[in-house]
């Protein structure tokens, strides 16, 4: 993982010297950041997403919304889940300390 840190780079240089923000997108086979410059006020360049506006309407907004998201080894559905039971633990537990079966 240090060699990918040592490789990343936040700017290139383009046509006689001008320093353009690169790409932060990495490849998932050879794990090398891409070699295009970012769109203005972007963090990517157009082929990985940089020319998109994201859903217009209210209708697309809710869709997305209600999409199954995965955030890193999670979906929405196991993060309410796993909240739930949280929210269940805490109650017994309050329970436990009313009556003095458990301290702390």
């Amino acid at each position: 993982m240090s060699e990918l840190i040592k490789e990343f780079q936040s700017h290139i240089s383009i046509m006689k010297g001008r320093i353009a923000p690169r790409c932060q997108a990495m490849s998932k086979r050879s794990k090398k950041q891409c070699k295009k410059a970012a769109l203005n006020g972007k963090r990517v360049c157009m082929f990985h997403g940089g020319k998109s506006t994201g859903p217009k309407s209210k209708a697309g907004r809710e869709r997305c919304a209600a999409a199954k998201t995965v955030h890193g080894w999670e979906t929405r559905k196991k993060r309410e889940y796993r909240a739930e039971k949280f929210r269940e633990l805490k109650e017994l537990e309050m329970l436990m300390r009313k009556f003095d079966i458990c301290s702390g």
